[in-house]
């Protein structure tokens, strides 16, 4: 079996709605659990949040915009993180940052 290939930080270019999704995760079809194997097997720590924790107001929850234009969410402070994704959810626009985890 071939070693599977470890992602990385690549060009983020968001869409006309301001949504982005790393190119190298694979499409798991919103299973849970082979997304976590992934991560396990990619040695990825994740973290996220959603748009309203960084923004008071946008169109978005005024059903006004089905977009998260205007949302720059910030690299997390600690070193090596890049982008998973931007992407719309039930809850609303979220942001997902990946780092490799360094094992002792």
């Amino acid at each position: 079996m071939p070693e599977e290939k470890l992602i990385g930080p690549v060009e983020v270019v968001r869409d006309e709605s301001g949504y982005w999704y790393h190119p190298d995760i694979p499409d798991f079809d919103e299973d849970a659990e082979a997304w976590k194997a992934w991560l396990g097997a990619q040695g990825l720590k994740v973290i996220g949040w959603h748009m309203d924790s960084d923004l008071e107001a946008h169109p978005y929850w005024n059903d006004e915009a089905c977009n998260c234009l205007g949302w720059e969410p910030e690299t997390p402070p600690e070193y090596d993180w890049f982008l998973l994704g931007i992407f719309d959810t039930d809850d609303g626009p979220y942001v997902q940052w990946a780092r490799r985890e360094v094992t002792p």
